[in-house]
């Protein structure tokens, strides 16, 4: 697999953007987590959920045989270890931050996210998946939606219940298929027909991150917000044969859909 991974500061104070691509034998897990800036410690909020995903990644047998129950482990654990954090300090605080995955397995991708850092699975010049935000626009003085001004509706941290990460069925993977991570300061601060042209046709990936992340970069016009993203392009021993993986878990699907209607004000 040709792997890279960008993290760029943008013109913010600090970076509270966190990612790492992470490999054990066959199985690859990709993390992202965006510290939510309106919060103090965004980034800590971040680190965590970066560290709680490594360490139960470590301590897993692979190939995982349930990524469902892991990434909602690797949620649930770090959404209480965030709020632990918090109330340690004087005075307390409550930070918060996104998180997407993606674990590469068995020729299969499986993906879980809350927030509106994004997930996207490009094949043929072309977005096959893409995450739907946990997130609403804003209203602006004159009652209008700002799409650019958004509230989340789902984070880890802040609430006391921990939040049920949206977790899709897994997709069966052929030669060339790219998996893209990002925070909202990339996808945000670039045309969506130049994500996927760059990423397509620019190699090695590397050049490829590079070059979207300065362009997000000077399109912000000196407001840039940090900008992160991991890369991972598919080659043939990372595709799925033609029998068909494993199985969804019905109670946490229903669960996931009682969560999404509940988060939009659904009776």
């Amino acid at each position: 697999m040709d792997t890279a991974r960008i993290s760029l500061q943008g013109n913010r104070a600090n970076n509270q953007d966190r990612c790492a691509i992470l490999n054990h034998g066959k199985s690859c897990l990709m993390v992202l987590a965006d510290g939510l800036g309106g919060h103090p410690k965004g980034e800590v909020a971040a680190q965590i959920m970066l560290n709680v995903c490594e360490q139960i990644f470590a301590k897993t047998p692979k190939p995982i045989s349930s990524p469902r129950f892991f990434f909602h482990h690797c949620v649930s654990h770090a959404h209480k270890l965030i709020n632990q954090y918090g109330q340690a300090q004087r005075p307390s605080i409550a930070p918060r931050t996104t998180v997407v995955m993606a674990l590469i397995q068995d020729g299969y991708c499986y993906w879980s996210y809350a927030g509106d850092s994004r997930f996207y699975l490009l094949r043929d010049n072309n977005i096959v998946l893409q995450s739907t935000d946990h997130s609403v626009p804003q209203r602006d003085v004159l009652g209008e939606e700002n799409p650019g001004n958004r509230a989340l509706t789902r984070c880890v941290g802040g609430q006391r219940s921990a939040p049920m990460p949206s977790t899709e069925p897994p997709f069966p993977l052929q030669p060339n298929d790219l998996v893209l991570l990002c925070s909202d300061g990339l996808w945000g601060q670039l045309p969506r027909q130049q994500l996927v042209e760059t990423l397509w046709n620019t190699f090695p990936l590397k050049k490829a991150l590079h070059m979207l992340g300065t362009t997000a970069e000077n399109n912000a016009q000196s407001r840039s917000d940090n900008i992160s993203a991991l890369g991972v392009r598919i080659d043939g021993s990372n595709c799925a044969s033609s029998t068909s993986g494993s199985g969804e878990n019905e109670l946490l699907s229903a669960i996931d859909h009682l969560n999404t209607l509940i988060s939009k004000g659904i009776p």
